[in-house]
């Protein structure tokens, strides 16, 4: 009697369906050759390093500077925080005190050139061309100004771009005037901002002038004239707008004309009130009044919205 052949497709089923046990992952990998590639193709998914893991990013480099290693284009996804921050560090080796960038610690990184996503809290220039299939990028804690231009160059697939925290270097229109195409990535389409001023937007519209959708949480209304520029300098209308307010926000006191007429009448607009649960003392009857007087106040400013179904408002407890 032959052996039975269980088909590779059966092999691949049972991996994926271990895609999060780590250790099973491992214990597959184990098992034959043909389980390998789909147990590795979950189990380096994911890399992280910071500047607090300089010892595991000295032995990643090594392990990439291996002749056998050959997981790299497995690796999808990474975060690689404070790659340019300065780290004191023994050698393993020798015991001598070396201090330098952790980018210098992991040159070799430069070999995940099939990651898709990435986070970072600065910005390595120099490596970032490896990435260059990238299309989901996480700053967290950089200074937002004219050096996100850059990223033109490098991350031209991108397509989805967060900032978080971010030091804003407000926007001058004379200073991007002059702004070759090369600035652009026209694959970018989402934006989204998180705990951060939006002095800094103005440079986004010159990065991402085919931008489709926008979400800006922790939004301040003071800080409207940057957003009213952003859509006004845009190369086509955004599809989608979704503004996060934070708790207190006084809707009656917001410039919502000003915002009509630079966002016109093609736009889904999405408006979210964060409402403290432990100051909200309101009864629920008193509660669903305000939702639907400012819920009317939006659609007072914004009746061709109301009229598509383009114009939401929520109330969200947090």
């Amino acid at each position: 009697m032959s052996r039975a052949i269980i088909p590779q497709e059966l092999y691949d089923l049972i991996v994926d369906y271990l895609h999060t046990e780590r250790s099973a992952l491992s214990s597959c990998a184990l098992v034959c050759r043909a389980w390998v590639p789909a147990s590795r193709f979950h189990l380096f998914e994911h890399v992280s390093l910071a500047k607090h893991q300089w010892n595991a990013a000295a032995r990643l480099n090594e392990l990439l500077a291996s002749p056998y290693a050959t997981f790299a284009p497995s690796v999808r996804s990474l975060e690689f925080y404070n790659a340019l921050t300065l780290v004191q560090f023994r050698h393993p080796r020798t015991g001598h005190i070396h201090v330098k960038p952790l980018l210098k610690i992991v040159p070799l990184i430069v070999q995940f050139t099939q990651i898709r996503s990435l986070a970072l809290s600065d910005l390595p220039f120099e490596v970032l061309s490896a990435f260059s299939k990238v299309q989901t990028l996480r700053l967290v804690g950089i200074t937002a100004g004219p050096a996100l231009l850059r990223l033109a160059a490098h991350l031209p697939s991108l397509t989805h771009l967060t900032l978080q925290r971010v030091v804003a270097i407000p926007y001058r229109a004379s200073s991007a005037d002059t702004m070759p195409v090369a600035a652009q990535i026209q694959a970018l389409r989402r934006v989204t901002v998180r705990g951060s001023s939006i002095a800094f937007l103005g440079w986004l519209g010159v990065l991402a002038p085919y931008a489709s959708a926008l979400d800006l949480g922790d939004f301040c209304p003071s800080e409207l004239p940057c957003l009213v520029m952003f859509l006004l300098n845009m190369k086509t209308p955004l599809e989608s707008l979704e503004l996060e307010l934070l708790s207190g926000t006084e809707m009656r006191e917001f410039a919502w004309d000003e915002l009509a007429r630079a966002l016109g009448e093609r736009t889904r607009l999405t408006v979210r009130v964060y409402v403290n649960d432990q100051e909200d003392l309101e009864s629920e009857a008193e509660d669903d009044e305000e939702q639907a007087g400012e819920a009317s106040i939006l659609a007072a400013q914004f009746p061709k919205l109301e009229e598509r179904g383009m114009l939401e408002f929520k109330r969200i407890s947090g």
